[in-house]
């Protein structure tokens, strides 16, 4: 299975790639982040460098499984949870 990595065009625009979690959240949409050397405040995420984004999770974990190795990553959901659904941990 190939995966296609896709790259932010903005990322480009930050010192270092470094963007606030607004900014990848506007270039996510509805969709999985790889976020490398996130910022954080607690357990809140602030920002950090948009490595890869895609709308299927699997793709994303598959991502992560990959290039965890050579990355310190933080994978985020970006989009708006449906209120009606149950999410078992």
């Amino acid at each position: 299975m190939e995966i296609e990595v896709k790259k932010p065009k903005s990322a480009t625009d930050s010192p270092n790639g470094t963007l606030t979690f607004e900014q990848i959240k506007d270039i996510v949409g509805n969709g999985w982040a790889l976020i490398k050397d996130p910022v954080r405040d607690g357990s809140i995420l602030l920002g950090g460098k948009l490595l890869y984004h895609s709308r299927n999770e699997d793709e994303a974990v598959e991502e992560m499984r990959i290039m965890r190795k050579e990355h310190r990553l933080y994978m985020k959901y970006c989009g708006e949870r449906d209120p009606n659904t149950v999410y078992l941990l």
